[in-house]
């Protein structure tokens, strides 16, 4: 068969594939789904949350503010989640280009008989027209943007941690300040008690009362010093540092509460800000490729090669070749066909999650915003109990010195008292943390702001 009749066969298998080329994939398009306007819980404060936002400012901490600090720069997990994003940016060069050409330039100088130099080089290169290397590239590019997400969504689980392990810090600290008071109370009641005995108007039973306190007291201190020290570790592990090497003082200062207000934004400010979501369409944008992958490997495929060599002496020589090649995927077809489907099942279901993600957070964050408004009522009846409490306390123990109330009446009081004081340390906790969690179900603080840019 002669070379024109080859190149009338080849024809219009080359245009069918060129056909082929041009509508093989499936074009990706942003997912989509229905969510409410606003949250229905929302507060007056409905602007968008920015990922920038550096939320625990709000409590006005400044030993938090040092640790947050220390822990974004230091901490371990962070530094992983960075290295895989360094990582999937590598593999998306490794995915290479639709038409990748390489060469090899070598150069030789030799002495001839007839004097002078001789130069030899040489270049090949190959170039895939059609076929499913764009794809392939497509598909690290959504692996890399997976990446940098978890990388966000590592930040806001050291800081939503850091943040929940110094409110938890603060508050047993604030409940052993509570019990070293209780203490001092019942030591008052036990000198109080053993005066009235001494003359004779209360019995021995009663002088036990506050004594089995002052034990019991004393026993829970022990358990919650331990209980500090265990929140302490847990900080220095998450600073990245060794447990027991603090480089900060956590002397206690008080329980942290928030002073600004959340700002929620609207659901669909959701898609761009939490980073679970963005990861979630990101695999299905990865999904699609892989799926397009296996479409194209159903048609042919046509490469092609070249080799040029080159020489330079007295007597220069050049030469070159080049060959073109159709690769038919004939007798795969059926497990070809198979794998589409089997990766078009994945896309359906990656992005299935990623509606799964948007509904998840729409009700974390209906929910937070409803409980913001609710703990802060709570924290303000605790107050008031608290006050009320300490009143009947201190009126209670003069009757008591006056013999005008029983012992076990000023007891009960005095446990009142007790009582409303852990539960508005109790409260106040419950609101740092779910003023934490808010911020981190919206996504605020995700993402380091831009370094400002230097000026002379």
């Amino acid at each position: 068969m002669g070379t024109t009749a080859t190149i009338g066969i080849l024809k219009p298998i080359l245009l069918s594939s060129l056909l082929a080329g041009c509508a093989v994939g499936v074009e990706y398009k942003k997912p989509e789904t229905a969510v409410p306007a606003k949250f229905s819980a929302s507060t007056s404060n409905a602007q968008k949350a920015s990922v920038t936002t550096a939320w625990w400012k709000g409590f006005k901490d400044p030993v938090l503010d040092q640790l947050v600090a220390m822990a974004l720069k230091e901490n371990i997990q962070l530094a992983q989640a960075r290295l895989r994003v360094k990582e999937s940016d590598a593999l998306v060069l490794t995915a290479g280009p639709v038409i990748d050409i390489g060469g090899r330039v070598e150069a030789q100088v030799a002495s001839t008989n007839l004097g002078g130099d001789r130069n030899l080089g040489s270049l090949n290169g190959t170039a895939t027209l059609f076929g499913s290397q764009r794809f392939r590239e497509e598909a690290a590019r959504a692996r890399a943007l997976i990446s940098l997400a978890e990388l966000d969504s590592a930040r806001l689980l050291v800081l939503s941690n850091l943040a929940s392990a110094y409110v938890d810090l603060r508050f047993v600290q604030k409940r052993r300040a509570l019990k070293y008071s209780e203490l001092n109370s019942w030591n008052q009641t036990a000198k109080d008690l053993a005066l009235l005995q001494q003359q004779g108007a209360t019995t021995r039973l009663d002088v036990l009362q506050p004594n089995a306190e002052i034990a019991e007291t004393q026993s829970e201190i022990a358990i919650l010093s331990i209980d500090i020290e265990r929140q302490k570790n847990r900080i220095a592990t998450l600073l990245g540092k060794a447990a027991g090497t603090n480089p900060i003082n956590l002397k206690y200062r008080g329980q942290p509460y928030p002073r600004f207000r959340v700002a929620s934004g609207v659901p669909t400010d959701l898609f761009t800000n939490r980073p679970d979501i963005r990861s979630a369409e990101s695999a299905y944008r990865m999904a699609i490729a892989e799926m397009n992958v296996a479409q194209a490997e159903l048609y042919p495929q046509l490469t092609l090669t070249g080799l040029i060599t080159a020489r330079t002496d007295l007597s220069p020589q050049r030469g070159g070749i080049g060959i073109l090649g159709l690769t038919l995927p004939i007798f795969n077809q059926g497990a070809g066909k198979a794998r589409v489907s089997a990766r078009d099942a994945r896309a359906k279901s990656a992005f299935l999650e990623w509606k799964s993600r948007v509904l998840v957070g729409i009700e974390e964050v209906e929910t937070l915003l409803i409980a913001q408004r609710k703990l802060g009522s709570a924290v303000a009846a605790s107050s008031q109990s608290v006050k009320l409490n300490t009143e009947a306390v201190n009126l209670s123990r003069q009757l008591l010195n006056a013999q005008e109330i029983s012992v076990l009446d000023f007891v009960r009081l005095q446990r009142n008292k007790l009582q409303a004081e852990a539960n508005l340390a109790q409260n106040r906790r419950q609101r740092a943390l779910n003023y934490i969690a808010l911020q981190i179900a919206v996504g605020a603080g995700s993402s380091q702001p831009p370094a400002a840019v230097p000026t002379n």
